[in-house]
């Protein structure tokens, strides 16, 4: 049974060195729950060699591998200090506003930005400068006047909405912060020139800027306006909007963003292209944040702040596994499938997927016994109703991230359009669930609902996917995960260092090591996988030995 996790070992070496370039997250990391499809980089120059353009994917992997680390880092130094500053209230009412921004945002981008990644031509405007400012001057002009449309828009349906579905003091707060529909939007077109001219470090280094002297002009702006959600977001609108004019400047400097060279054709094309996929990313983001409404209507504002930091924190813990995965093991299986056939990338997803399986479980003990000691440690004591919550939503995110397996067969043949209807559809029932279970269950419901509506998601992208591509589930070592899931869950907790801190340490550390091990003693396939791992290490001992 051991030769099972062969192919997949022999792979692991090779999944670092190919990630696809993913934009950095927004202060506290969120699950995203439709990545943007992969940009199209433009053709190597013939006399570069093939050494040269790896030692190049290499370089441009790691200053996105640094733009991760980076914000998951802010993010960790953001959390705690916003949660402890501003109110239960506030905290909760900043990440609904967030949600609502994302949301029009997307469509002020008029998916615009994944034009800007399919029409850029380096050849062509390499021996024709006039149609790299037509280019350049279409892309960005078109996003400016769509999101200022959008925004207009915006502002007037929160001004007709009825109070019941949207009280006045929100939609104040809304209103003011309409000004970050425009730009991000922006910044979606801008980053994606820093990405397609391929300055993979200056857009890197912006992404952690902006995160960073947000957190600093909150932290300033509060001496002097007082704490607040207006505070907070008066100071992310002057972050923003002087981080789009910075990087604007040079393109002005180089003559590429004028007005008089904006081309209609090329604005017609790029909504044709980009359009449809505004119902894949409305879609994921309303599955992954439409909930945060509902709460508040339901529940008051209080439950919508433990709700946000719950969620934040699992989403930390789903960031730390989903992003690097997907990064990694598109390109592989990609590969695979067009060098060795159907089934060889059968054989490797079907491994990886088992293996993410067993990580999967590590990660829902983690949270279900850490969970309680994190919120105080990471939030603090006024945020404990939200603890119960943790385990709930960390096993439907890591539900959903079993799909990076399950939905190859749909990327391999690009029916992306199937992807969308399934996130539209799971959107549709996570709202539905809401109002059925917030009423009877209270704050959990909202967990509730987020767990069956991914794990609906996934089983349907299984499902369509599977024409495709048939990947093998092992059912008996699947029900053995569980198992020692729950076994693990259920000794733990009753440790108690009466210290947030080193209970979440203690707490961690055992139950990594009981999961281990009744995962080592009950599954032959992990014995033989530890088995050649640590033949693999002896063997290297002896070779350093007896070189020395």
């Amino acid at each position: 049974m051991s030769a099972v996790f062969q192919p997949f070992a022999r792979k692991m070496a090779v999944r670092v060195t190919q990630p696809e370039p993913m934009a950095p997250e927004l202060l506290l990391p969120k699950f995203s729950s439709a990545p943007e499809p992969a940009p199209e980089f433009p053709p190597a120059k013939p006399q570069r060699s093939v050494i040269d353009e790896f030692k190049t994917l290499l370089r441009q992997s790691s200053h996105y591998l640094f733009g991760l680390i980076s914000s998951l880092a802010l993010g960790f130094i953001s959390f705690p200090l916003f949660t402890r500053m501003f109110s239960v209230a506030d905290y909760g009412t900043i990440d609904l506003v967030q949600k609502v921004v994302f949301l029009a945002v997307a469509f002020g981008k008029a998916g615009m930005q994944n034009s800007t990644l399919r029409f850029f031509n380096h050849e062509a405007f390499e021996a024709d400068p006039e149609a790299r400012k037509r280019y350049y001057s279409s892309m960005f002009y078109s996003v400016l006047g769509i999101s200022l449309l959008v925004t207009l828009i915006y502002v007037a349906a929160l001004q007709i909405l009825p109070a019941t579905f949207v009280d006045r003091p929100l939609a104040s707060i809304l209103t003011f912060t309409c000004a970050l529909v425009v730009t991000r939007s922006l910044q979606s077109i801008l980053f994606g020139f820093l990405r397609i001219e391929e300055k993979t470090k200056a857009y890197n280094v912006a992404g952690f800027i902006i995160k960073a002297a947000t957190i600093v002009a909150v932290l300033g702006l509060v001496r002097v306006m007082g704490t607040s959600v207006r505070t907070y977001y008066a100071a992310t609108i002057g972050i923003e909007v002087a981080t789009v004019a910075a990087v604007c400047l040079p393109l002005l400097r180089r003559g590429l963003l004028n007005f008089t060279k904006f081309d209609m054709t090329l604005l017609k094309a790029g909504l044709a292209f980009g359009l449809p996929m505004i119902i894949q990313e409305l879609a994921g983001n309303i599955l992954d944040s439409g909930d945060r409404w509902l709460v508040r209507m339901y529940l008051g504002a209080d439950a919508l702040g433990y709700y946000s930091v719950a969620y934040g924190l699992s989403g930390y813990v789903n960031t730390l596994i989903y992003t690097p995965l997907w990064m990694a093991v598109l390109p592989i299986y990609m590969r695979i499938w067009r060098t060795q056939g159907k089934e060889k990338t059968r054989e490797f997803l079907s491994i990886g997927m088992d293996v993410f399986l067993i990580l999967a479980g590590a990660l829902f003990v983690l949270a279900s016994v850490g969970a309680h000691d994190a919120v105080v440690f990471m939030a603090s004591p006024k945020y404990k109703v939200a603890a119960p919550l943790i385990p709930t939503l960390v096993a439907g995110l890591l539900l959903y991230t079993v799909q990076v397996f399950l939905n190859a067969g749909l990327l391999i043949q690009k029916k992306t359009k199937l992807m969308a209807a399934s996130l539209a559809g799971s959107a549709i029932l996570n709202i539905g669930l809401n109002m059925l279970l917030l009423p009877r269950m209270g704050i959990q419901g909202a967990a509730v609902a987020t767990l069956i509506s991914y794990g609906v998601c996934t089983l349907v992208l299984a499902i369509l996917s599977s024409r495709v591509l048939t990947l093998d589930f092992y059912v008996r070592s699947c029900v053995g995960y569980i198992v020692a899931a729950l076994l693990t869950v259920l000794a733990v907790p009753y440790i108690d260092t009466h210290s947030a801190f080193w209970n979440l340490f203690v707490k961690s550390s055992l139950a990594l090591v009981l999961y281990g091990g009744i995962i080592y003693v009950t599954d032959g396939r992990v014995r033989g996988l530890v088995g050649q791992l640590w033949n693999k290490v002896r063997s290297r001992r002896r070779g350093n030995q007896g070189a020395v």
